[in-house]
């Protein structure tokens, strides 16, 4: 019994790549799983792989499933080549076999996957497996963050300190000025009505002292 070794490179960087031992008995979607797990992915999205040339361009679709909108009874509809129905060596006529694979179509993960070589099947293995790692494999997922920035008067040159209404408005919310505004304003009401007190006490002591004086 046949295995085969094959190179399954990220497209997007040739320098990560993993080598892959699958019996040629063992079908597509047994090389799908051990694609999947070799690079930590979850497993949870469809994917194919297309037969390919020398020119990694598409052939034939191996598919992980059937499409939910695909019409089966329909003798119009072309058959659809499913993993699990064909095993490796039904697709293989060449020494070098080309694939693209293609995991999870709303992302488009893409994989280059060539045949290396072929071996004796050694009993004492078990197949499928990554027989060889290179690289990190990037995140599925990426994660977004939103960065926060707050600001400091250490932040600032001495020079370079923002203009007093640009740190009042950086200091305090629309809500807290509108507030403090009007606690500022009834102060300066206080204020003045104080100084107008004052004034009046004033007049009414220079006239006392007149009057007192021309007595």
């Amino acid at each position: 019994m046949a295995v085969y070794r094959f190179r399954v490179t990220f497209e997007d960087n040739e320098e990560v790549y993993r080598e892959i031992e699958i019996k040629s008995t063992q079908n597509f979607e047994d090389f799908h799983n051990v694609i999947i797990k070799s690079i930590d992915f979850d497993n949870l999205h469809d994917a194919s792989f297309f037969i390919s040339d020398d020119y990694w361009r598409k052939g034939d679709e191996i598919k992980l499933r059937l499409a939910k909108d695909v019409d089966v009874k329909n003798s119009n509809v072309p058959a659809t080549k499913l993993m699990n129905k064909y095993k490796m060596a039904s697709l293989i006529d060449d020494p070098h076999q080309k694939f693209l694979y293609i995991y999870d179509p709303k992302t488009s993960w893409t994989f280059m996957v060539e045949l290396l070589k072929i071996l004796a099947d050694d009993e004492n293995v078990l197949y499928p497996k990554c027989t060889k790692s290179n690289g990190l494999a990037p995140k599925q997922h990426k994660v977004n963050t939103i960065a926060t920035a707050t600001v400091d008067d250490d932040d600032f040159d001495e020079d370079e300190l923002p203009a007093d209404d640009e740190a009042y408005a950086l200091a305090h919310s629309e809500d807290e000025i509108s507030v403090l505004e009007g606690e500022e304003g009834e102060e300066e009401m206080e204020e003045s009505d104080s100084e107008e007190h004052d004034d009046e006490e004033g007049e009414f002591e220079d006239r006392a002292e007149a009057g007192y004086e021309e007595d």
